[in-house]
């Protein structure tokens, strides 16, 4: 069975009920952890809010599901030594397109496979943010307040309007997602995790804005990730300002200006003016500072030189060639002398669906592409 038809029987696999199921026709088991974030920043209050935009900032409820959540492990019958972190993409808020990507690598390397949400994504995240019926009143409301915002949509409206009011926000997710990994990580090699054991490196299969969490991890002068650790990056890699994040799925277009705006010329502006909350933990933290330098080529190139060049084969990205979100020329200027391989699809895609589902005529192609991402994946990672 190929790609389509496993994705079409296994698709809404995580949404049903269990702690520790087998993936039928497979020795996978999927076990549910729970995970404690200490890793949040107290910031300034946010700005005065209209009444439908106030849930769409940090309350009692929404701290807690951020802070205190469950992850998936995907567990070989007979596992390997080492375990792989899978990070996906901006504002998703569903796992069903990643259960295959997580069988395939559990599968092909006999390693586990850890899918670990971002701060404030996926089950982090309140879940009528992602639906349709409770957002439509404020996709209304923001089209109002932001007349000339392109591609509102139910899906990018909690997180556009997040950005617009604090685009700090993308920053803090940001942080305490890296700072949960590296806890993570510190939690299995000290042989504290009750499903994954202690030896082994730990190994990333990183997409879209997952690859630049990775990248920070990296970067970071801590070195939490040994120096055998290897990365796979799909379709990501560029620093933010050279990224397009307007799209239905992502964001609209006045939250991606106010991005830019803030990161690229505000902080600096701010730092030149003697600094405030944010510029110190830039300033002062190496995941702060990591942050920073991903935010433009020339930051990378000023703070790291060419970081992501001869790293004696522990990093392989792969993008295609049609990806507008995170387009290929920006990943190989700010992975300069990286091992990059950039495809061409034989069937339409997006960089948010890479692998789409056709009935008819596509399918085959989509198959192929998904088993040779993933043969390539696993042969790097195992």
């Amino acid at each position: 069975m190929g790609y389509t038809d496993q994705q079409r029987v296994l698709g809404g696999f995580l949404r049903e009920e269990g702690n520790d199921r087998i993936i039928p026709g497979t020795d996978i088991r999927v076990v549910k952890e729970m995970f404690h974030s200490k890793n949040g920043l107290t910031i300034p209050a946010s700005p005065r809010l209209p009444g439908l935009f106030r849930d769409f900032f940090p309350t009692v409820d929404a701290s807690e599901v951020n802070n205190n959540f469950s992850y998936n492990v995907f567990l070989p019958a007979k596992p390997e030594k080492g375990f792989i972190i899978l990070l996906h993409g901006l504002n998703e808020r569903t796992w069903d397109k990643y259960v295959l990507w997580a069988l395939r690598l559990a599968s092909d390397t006999r390693k586990p496979v850890i899918l670990f949400p971002i701060a404030n994504h996926m089950n982090r995240s309140p879940r009528t943010w992602f639906d349709r019926h409770a957002m439509m009143p404020a996709v209304a409301a923001r089209m109002l307040s932001e007349p000339g915002a392109k591609l509102t949509t139910f899906a990018n409206v909690a997180l556009s309007t997040r950005l617009s009011i604090s685009p700090h926000l993308f920053f803090l997710s940001g942080y305490q997602a890296v700072n949960d990994i590296i806890s993570l990580t510190e939690e299995i090699k000290s042989g504290r995790h009750p499903s994954i054991g202690s030896e082994g490196s730990p190994d990333i299969f990183a997409y879209s804005i997952g690859v630049m969490l990775a990248q920070v991890l990296m970067l970071s002068r801590e070195k939490p990730l040994p120096p055998e650790s290897k990365l796979f990056f799909f379709c990501g890699g560029s620093a933010l300002n050279k990224m397009n994040g307007t799209s239905k799925l992502i964001m609209d277009s006045k939250a991606f200006d106010r991005l830019i705006s803030y990161y690229i010329d505000e902080i600096d502006e701010k730092q030149k003016q003697g600094g405030d909350w944010l510029t110190k933990i830039v300033d002062e933290t190496a995941v702060g500072e990591g942050y920073y330098a991903m935010s433009s080529a020339a930051r990378l190139k000023k703070v790291f030189g060419d970081p992501f060049r001869d790293l004696d084969g522990r990093v392989k990205a792969v993008t295609v060639s049609s990806d507008r979100v995170i387009p290929p020329a920006g990943i190989k200027e700010a992975m300069l002398g990286a091992d990059i391989d950039t495809w061409l699809p034989e069937y339409p895609c997006t960089h948010e669906n890479p692998f789409p589902l056709f009935t008819t005529g596509y399918a085959g192609a989509v198959d192929s592409a998904f088993d040779r991402l993933f043969t390539s994946a696993s042969a790097f990672l195992a």
